[in-house]
């Protein structure tokens, strides 16, 4: 068997029978798909069952709820496959996305593939695509090119797990943080690229994430500052496995210094934080002092940002994220 396909299944009912048809639906057939139900009471347990009477390729884990990095590692502990991909239960991928994928992974035997993505934002009950992440190159990267590329993009490479296509042999090697709520797959992927030592860059988006207010990756957490120091201490290494001199680190570490405070302010500002203003006001002086963000916005660019991003970032950097707390929840509730 060439690939497993790993589906972390969470209270999923409305969407997850869409996400199951895409994969099912693969032009590349020779896969297994595992759905790891996380102990969902909404039905998708019954889902995961009925779809797996139906088609041998599918394995059905249920399990307790303990959360989705649990339910990844349950699925990579009883993987068969030469290769392993994460797909979110409320997203869904076009035809031929593990075609190319595996194409470009067996001709060209590296340890991973990256690829782009469509991003659906859904505000008010319309939804707008964008393709995000997409490489500024196709084709193999040593780790000495990769190096050149994250210097030359400056925001690098993106840290969601289902961005990428693992070697298992690789991958086997991580296990996804369990005690941490959010950006588990930041600190995953910055791991097994570490690790890795070729890369494929694909220009398809054809993984389709849907950004909705209200799932783990868009509410506030508590543990959100805690999650990103982690992560960036998990970026540094991985920036140190490709031999980056002192001053290189600092571009890149500013960019995701800089852009993950801004993710923390974006979630302070969510309907679903219910802190007082105080409390914010007191969170983002501890996370500025943390991110370091006095220091590394002399290292940071914003010549790939748009009008909106750089305009908060300005604020940022004059010490003026008040404004942005007060003014933010207006903007989320579009």
């Amino acid at each position: 068997m060439k690939l497993s396909i790993i589906v972390p299944v969470y209270q999923a009912g409305k969407y997850l029978e869409k996400c199951i048809k895409s994969i099912l639906d693969q032009t590349f057939t020779d896969f297994e798909l595992i759905l790891v139900d996380d102990g969902s009471n909404d039905g998708s347990e019954k889902i995961c069952d009925d779809y797996a009477k139906k088609d041998a390729r599918i394995k059905v884990i249920h399990q307790k709820n303990q959360g989705v990095s649990s339910a990844r590692n349950a699925g990579m502990n009883c993987a068969e496959g030469d290769y392993i991909a994460f797909v979110d239960a409320d997203d869904w991928i076009e035809t031929d996305m593990f075609e190319q994928c595996m194409d470009a992974m067996e001709q060209h035997k590296v340890d991973i593939i990256y690829h782009g993505m469509t991003k659906g934002i859904w505000k008010a009950d319309k939804k707008v695509s964008l393709q995000k992440n997409i490489p500024a190159v196709e084709g193999v990267l040593s780790k000495s090119k990769l190096r050149k590329y994250m210097l030359k993009q400056k925001e690098g490479v993106a840290v969601n797990c289902f961005s990428y296509l693992f070697s298992r042999k690789i991958a086997d090697a991580v296990r996804f943080d369990i005690t941490m709520p959010y950006s588990e797959d930041n600190m995953f992927v910055m791991q097994v690229l570490r690790n890795a030592k070729s890369y494929y860059f694909l220009q398809n988006c054809g993984y389709h994430y849907d950004a909705r207010i209200g799932s783990a990756a868009y509410r506030w957490q508590p543990a959100m500052l805690e999650c990103y120091q982690k992560t960036l201490k998990a970026t540094r290494n991985f920036l140190q496995s490709l031999s980056f001199s002192e001053q290189e680190e600092q571009q890149v570490m500013a960019m995701r210094s800089v852009d993950g405070y801004a993710s923390l302010i974006y979630n302070l500002c969510l309907p679903t934080c219910t802190l007082s203003l105080r409390e914010k006001n007191k969170i983002l002086k501890r996370a500025r002092k943390a991110f370091n963000i006095d220091y590394y916005k002399k290292f940071y660019h914003m010549d790939q940002k748009n009008m909106f991003e750089k305009t908060k970032t300005v604020l940022t950097f004059l010490h003026l994220e008040g404004i942005l707390i007060v003014l933010g929840p207006l903007y989320c509730k579009k």
